[in-house]
């Protein structure tokens, strides 16, 4: 039996990766912050038929170093020091001005979307080599179109797709396959889960009173994530995957639009979209 970890299992991608490969024979190592939201993952699986007793919640905070630890030292117990996969999808932004966030709030952006990810790889390494097993990354559309509001999040998640470039370099002649999902936009609640940030008279509240409304407008354009996330399974049981896997229709027209136009032609759209423009 094949044995994944996920991080950031009580919502979004992970929730439904995590019942789908459970479905699937998998052994599931199912990671959250609050083991209070267990119910989430196991009663999907449930629903989908996937036998609970395959999923195992394990408690993790990803911005935490202590936790982290913890959690690793945990499933390589269970496992008996191998690991067939690793996804890192937990991560979560602001809605804000990155002027009006407070340091803190940068470093557990930063920490949970990106350094954690590193950190928990750079821990499994062993288990997945001893494996070739395969590591997976969720990544975003934000590193194709310009992200006002979000613009720490679209850091991490450039971040991320360079460090996953060159680590499947690495990985390489060891048999283990990096992977990138890189969805657009769909109804995972990732907006609504997304922490607003407008300190009393921050200089840019005219202008997010023009953007927060149409922002959360797209949200009626979002596509059905369950059937993104049979896609990251199918990719995660395939034999030779691809780098970086583009999920949804606009991420692919969105991802060609980066290659073909100019970076001020993308601004002078996300302008309009936002009425953030001059």
């Amino acid at each position: 039996m094949k044995s994944v970890l996920i991080t950031g299992t009580s919502s979004g991608f992970g929730r439904k990766v995590a019942a789908t490969l459970a479905g699937r024979g998998w052994r599931v190592f199912a990671s959250m912050r609050d083991t209070g939201n267990a119910d989430r993952v196991l009663g999907l699986a449930e629903g989908m038929r996937a036998p609970t007793s395959a999923i195992h919640v394990v408690p993790l905070d990803v911005a935490s170093d202590e936790s982290r630890a913890l959690a690793v030292k945990s499933v390589l117990e269970a496992t008996g020091g191998r690991l067939d996969a690793v996804v890192h999808n937990a991560g979560y932004s602001t809605t804000g001005f990155f002027e009006d966030l407070a340091p803190q709030q940068i470093r557990h952006i930063v920490e949970t979307n990106l350094l954690g990810a590193m950190d928990l790889t750079q821990r499994l390494l062993p288990a997945l080599r001893e494996a070739s097993g395969r590591i997976a990354v969720v990544s975003s559309n934000a590193v194709n179109v310009p992200h006002p509001m979000f613009s720490v999040y679209a850091a991490t998640k450039w971040a991320l797709e360079g460090w996953c470039e060159a680590l499947a370099i690495e990985l390489g002649p060891f048999g283990v396959d990096v992977v990138v999902f890189q969805p657009g936009n769909h109804d995972t609640g990732f907006g609504e889960h997304a922490v607003p940030v407008l300190p009393e008279a921050s200089p840019y509240a005219d202008l997010a009173r023009r953007a927060i409304p149409r922002l959360s407008g797209l949200s009626r354009y979002s596509r059905p994530s369950r059937k993104a996330s049979q896609r990251m399974c199918d990719v995660l049981e395939s034999s030779r995957p691809r780098l970086r896997i583009r999920i949804g229709a606009d991420d692919v027209v969105a991802s060609w639009l980066a290659h073909v136009t100019t970076y001020g032609l993308r601004r002078r759209g996300i302008e309009w979209m936002t009425d953030l423009g001059r």
